[in-house]
């Protein structure tokens, strides 16, 4: 039993309660919800456990069922105030706005406040009675007007299931920037997607319809609307791309520690093993094209075992570490399983953008002076992202700006040390502008990915001045098919002479014209693989 409040049965009683709140602590605090004693019944290590068994345990645990509103303290309103708040316990942060904002008073029917949103919508399967209506593991702050236009939309990026020109970014002009919608699909920002990925994994887990009438089989699918009783929820494939590029952080970690302990007695195990997700679900479908959503007759990657358990992976896998301590490492440092990983090379063949062009300009000041990179893949996080330069050869200073958004596939980020200039001289303003590009044509500039180099111009350790690669007041552009190489390489680039821009003033009338956003894909990595402990999910 929960401890007791006085009523708060209005306005005025929620400011006299704000004013004198203090931490919630239960009077009987669930006390097995440390991770090592909360699987160790299991029959099986948690990363070897059958979903029955894990969804057995997460159901069995699920001791405590919340009241939705309660005039009460100890209903979802208090509950959310506990887990969301700061450590002040006076605000909680909303979770499509990514903002701040007093924890009292909340919303009351009128949408001047915050309110609770489903991240599995009700509409999609989530009862009004029973347990999976009031399960913290899914329910967060929201700002109420953007909670209304996400409305009951699957997960993903534009252009799903519907076509990409229906979309509107930000999602809501109340929305962080990095939200976008469509008719179909909403995509929240990029720092909250694993969060959420992790949410509907769990739904998916936890409710299997097992529980009477009062929860139906909440299934997460790249084709949700075939779903028996519309209890699908979209779309598992990008789910669980953001679950691996959004890894569970610390803050995560706690909340889902102060759930089992203070409020329901259970844990969500994509956050303490986030290996499950692909254990128990598999790899990601492609898209079939703008719009058309996904070939749900095709199975998924499925999971299996190689030859052995110290076996490596083929360079043909996506590869996942069977070592809990190995996998561990992996998700802490903020990797990601993709295809041919090894501790060697998982940064390189991961990366999904790769540099293009450099360029050095004609225009007052040495301007412009910007790199181009290029979108291999759907980049939906560019935050883990950024470029460093190296200036007359004195070495790498590392990271030196990171970049943020997203980027699709084909699509080019530029980077420049201002954005005047490059207005004047390219007819457009670049993605991003930053001082590291204050550089020459003899510096030599690296692409990062989760702080290691994955692509490179130039030796970082030596002066570019009369070396093949310097390009002071002219350009160097990437071969067609080149793929990303942390080891620069010339015999991938194209130059132009020395000085070759000097004197003009735009791109299109230069004589030596910078083939501004030409590149094409082609390439892939080359890289040995590097034997590891691993399952694979064979394509």
């Amino acid at each position: 039993m929960r401890t007791s409040s006085p009523s708060r049965t209005g306005f005025g009683a929620i400011l006299t309660l704000a004013s004198c709140r203090s931490p919630f602590v239960s009077s009987q605090p669930y006390l097995d919800c440390d991770v090592a004693t909360y699987y160790s019944s299991l029959p099986t290590p948690p990363t070897d456990t059958a979903r029955y068994d894990m969804h057995n345990l997460i159901k069995s645990t699920h001791r405590d069922q919340l009241p939705y509103s309660s005039s009460a303290y100890g209903d979802v309103w208090d509950a959310l105030i506990d887990v969301d708040s700061d450590s002040s316990g006076d605000n909680v942060k909303l979770v499509y706005k990514d903002i701040w904002v007093p924890a009292f008073p909340h919303d009351f029917g009128t949408c001047e406040y915050w309110n609770r949103e489903h991240l599995w919508s009700r509409s999609h399967g989530v009862g009004s009675s029973g347990k999976d209506n009031t399960d913290l593991h899914h329910l967060r702050p929201s700002d109420c007007n953007v909670n209304s236009a996400r409305s009951n939309l699957y997960f993903g990026i534009c252009g799903t299931a519907a076509p990409s020109s229906q979309c509107t970014s930000p999602a809501h002009q109340e929305a962080a920037f990095d939200t976008e919608k469509d008719s179909t699909t909403f995509l929240p920002p990029v720092n909250v997607r694993g969060d959420i990925a992790r949410a509907i994994l769990y739904m998916d887990l936890r409710y299997d319809g097992d529980e009477g009438s009062t929860t139906l089989d909440l299934v997460v699918s790249d084709c949700p609307e075939t779903v028996p009783n519309g209890a699908g929820m979209g779309y598992l494939s990008q789910l669980l791309l953001w679950h691996l590029e959004d890894p569970p952080d610390v803050e995560e970690k706690q909340r889902n520690g102060k759930v089992c302990t203070e409020w329901q007695g259970n844990r969500n195990p994509f956050i303490d093993y986030p290996e499950l997700a692909s254990i128990y679900h598999g790899g990601s479908r492609p898209l079939l094209g703008d719009g058309l959503g996904y070939d749900c007759t095709v199975p998924p990657p499925s999971v299996g075992a190689c030859s052995d358990d110290s076996g490596p992976c083929s360079s043909v896998d996506q590869c996942l570490c069977s070592s809990s301590a190995t996998n561990r490492n992996l998700f802490e440092g903020g990797g990601s399983l993709l295809r041919g990983w090894s501790p060697s090379s998982r940064n390189l063949q991961s990366s999904k953008l790769m540099m293009t062009g450099v360029f050095d300009g004609p225009l007052p000041g040495g301007l412009p002076k910007m790199v181009e990179l290029y979108a291999l893949e759907e980049v939906l996080d560019l935050s883990v992202y950024g470029v460093g330069s190296a200036n007359n050869g004195r070495g790498t200073d590392g990271e030196e700006f990171t970049l943020t958004g997203s980027a699709p596939i084909g699509s080019f980020v530029t980077v420049s040390y201002e954005a005047v200039a490059f207005l004047d001289y390219f007819g457009e303003t670049p993605s991003f502008t930053s001082g590291t590009l204050n550089v020459n044509g003899d510096d030599a500039i690296e692409l990062f990915f989760n702080g290691e180099v994955v692509d490179s111009f130039g030796d970082n350790s030596v002066d570019g001045t009369g070396q093949a690669w310097e390009y002071m007041d002219g350009w160097a552009y990437r071969n067609v098919g080149s793929a990303p190489t942390s080891a620069f390489q010339i015999s991938e680039w194209t130059l132009s002479k020395e000085n070759a821009v000097d004197g003009c003033t735009d791109n299109d009338s230069c004589s030596s014209s910078f083939p501004f956003k030409t590149f094409e894909a082609g390439g892939t990595p080359t890289l040995e693989p590097t034997p590891t402990p691993c399952l694979c999910l064979h394509e």
